[in-house]
């Protein structure tokens, strides 16, 4: 995780396997990810901390009087799920399923993992997003993080984006980075599945060593970016 070190807040830190997976006929599942501390609100790393204005700023409520992420809401609206089709280009990964109809706009999950400033981040992840207003932090889900983090980009899995990111306060005025479905709503049992931005395989691309997305997965990515 670069420099950046864990914030003191330890509510909402839970050891690894906390979750369960729902385990139906026909589903693979497994175990949480042990490389991977589950959590179930925003970890604020001492970096930001120290920044007191740019903590006060997307911080609002005190240590401890925090929303947690609501285990019952999130088994309500997905499940997460080994990816065992071999079409899929996340193969042997996860990926993140609806498990009912989510509405046009829904609020699905929460995005949890490290807030740290931007450039503090870890180099080489792949679970981290531009956070508040003006990007000037960073949410990293590579080392601690809830079920978002199985969310898959859209390309080459032959469906199109069907939900979005997007930065909301929540109760107790506290900046989140929420996942809402999209404008035609998410049918029950489809991957949620978002769009992680051109930028994403563009610099993906460059760590690979390759030219361009046929070189990296055997195929063309669709040109569009939705």
């Amino acid at each position: 995780m670069g420099k950046s070190r864990t914030g003191k807040e330890k509510v909402g830190v839970r050891v690894a396997g906390s979750p369960a997976a729902s385990a139906k006929t026909g589903r693979v599942s497994s175990a949480w990810p042990s490389s991977c501390v589950f959590l179930t609100s925003l970890v604020w790393g001492d970096d930001v901390r120290r920044a007191k204005d740019v903590f006060k700023k997307y911080k609002c409520s005190a240590d401890g009087k925090h929303v947690e992420a609501s285990a019952a809401a999130t088994k309500r609206n997905v499940r997460w799920q080994l990816i065992t089709d071999e079409r899929h280009p996340a193969k042997g990964e996860y990926g993140l399923f609806a498990q009912r109809k989510l509405e046009r706009g829904e609020h699905v999950i929460d995005y949890l993992g490290l807030v740290t400033l931007k450039g503090n981040e870890s180099k080489t992840s792949d679970y981290t997003a531009s956070f508040g207003d003006d990007n000037e932090l960073a949410l990293d889900a590579e080392r601690m993080g809830n079920e978002a983090r199985m969310i898959n980009d859209f390309r080459n899995t032959g469906a199109r984006a069907n939900a979005l990111f997007d930065q909301y306060r929540d109760a107790a005025g506290d900046l989140k980075l929420g996942v809402f479905a999209g404008p035609h709503g998410i049918p029950k049992g489809d991957e949620v599945l978002v769009s992680y931005g051109k930028g994403f395989w563009e610099n993906r691309l460059a760590s690979m060593g390759a030219d361009d997305m046929a070189q990296f997965c055997g195929y063309q990515a669709p040109a569009y970016d939705q």
